[in-house]
């Protein structure tokens, strides 16, 4: 009878011990799902914050960008738009150096032919890239008409190559070629514009404009109101009154301030529109006097002289440099 009770009891500890079991399985499963699902949580915060890190990154860089820009279009007098350089700089009076200037006027791919381009304006895109890699490899600086006026004030040095580029009337190809390659290249630029002629057939309009100079590399100054010669005005105060209207025009259209720089329609100036213009407040004044190449010793910013490039090859550009 012992033996049968002693039977008896054991068998009915037997549900209760695989119940037990059962509730310990549950309760393990249940905690390896639950720290699962905590680690994907976890891992998909993770990933969460490295896109929002990587968004916020993406939307801080134009900002960068844009304070960038803005600094080149809004330098100190003191800073010069090439910043600083491995070369030596030299102040007005500490050395004599070549100061070259090249104009330019349209642009056309591929080059014209001396029939369809008479009076030979137009420049290719592949010949300026050349003159532009040509003048690098030599070891020239580009450099803008502030700062050779930053230069001839003492303000800054300017180092003993040096080059800058102009570009005259606001042709269409300024935008549409040339620009390309000035991006391309990170060189500054000037464009003389005639403010009749913006917009006009065969030119780069408003918008263009201010996206050239938006770039922080193409400066835009005055050509004139309309594309005649400033020895032909009649008085003082019409001749002062137009620059003055192109120039308010510009500043107006690209929403900055620019300084008043400007160059001379077919290069037709005289004693009287240098000083005039000059007691206006442009103290730049470009002049065309092909071929020549101005010295720092006797730089006359009312006077500067420009070398023809729509032709030249980069190579022939330098022997005119060199030979001067």
């Amino acid at each position: 009878m012992k033996k049968r009770k002693r039977r008896n009891n054991s068998n009915s500890l037997k549900p209760f011990i695989i119940l037990l079991f059962i509730i310990i399985i549950a309760c393990s499963t249940w905690l390896i799902i639950k720290n699962g699902s905590k680690s994907d949580n976890t891992n998909i915060e993770n990933e969460s914050e490295v896109k929002e890190t990587a968004t916020h990154e993406e939307e801080e860089q134009p900002k960068e960008e844009e304070q960038k820009v803005s600094k080149l279009n809004d330098l100190a007098e003191d800073e010069a738009s090439f910043g600083k350089l491995e070369e030596p700089v030299y102040k007005i009076n500490e050395k004599n150096i070549k100061v070259p200037v090249l104009i330019y006027h349209g642009f056309s791919t591929p080059m014209l032919s001396n029939e369809d381009d008479p009076y030979k304006l137009m420049c290719s895109t592949d010949l300026f890239e050349d003159q532009i890699t040509t003048l690098k490899d030599a070891g020239y600086t580009f450099i803008t008409l502030e700062d050779m006026y930053k230069y001839k004030n003492g303000k800054i040095g300017l180092p003993e190559k040096n080059i800058t580029i102009t570009m005259d009337d606001g042709w269409e190809g300024n935008y549409t070629e040339a620009f390309d390659v000035i991006k391309k290249y990170n060189v500054p630029a000037t464009i003389f514009i005639v403010e009749e002629l913006v917009g006009t057939s065969g030119y780069f309009d408003w918008d263009q404009a201010k996206e050239m100079y938006d770039s922080g590399l193409v400066k835009i100054h005055v050509h004139g109101r309309k594309h005649s010669s400033a020895t032909g005005y009649n008085s003082k105060d019409k001749l002062i009154e137009d620059y003055n209207h192109t120039h308010s025009m510009i500043e107006e259209k690209l929403g900055a301030k620019i300084q008043k720089i400007m160059a001379y329609p077919a290069g037709d100036s005289s004693a009287d529109t240098i000083k005039w213009l000059k007691e206006a407040g442009f103290e730049v004044q470009v002049q065309t006097k092909y071929g020549t190449v101005n010295k720092s010793n006797s730089l006359d910013l009312t006077g500067l002289g420009r070398i023809r490039a729509e032709k030249a090859s980069g190579a022939s550009i330098l022997k005119t440099i060199n030979s001067k």
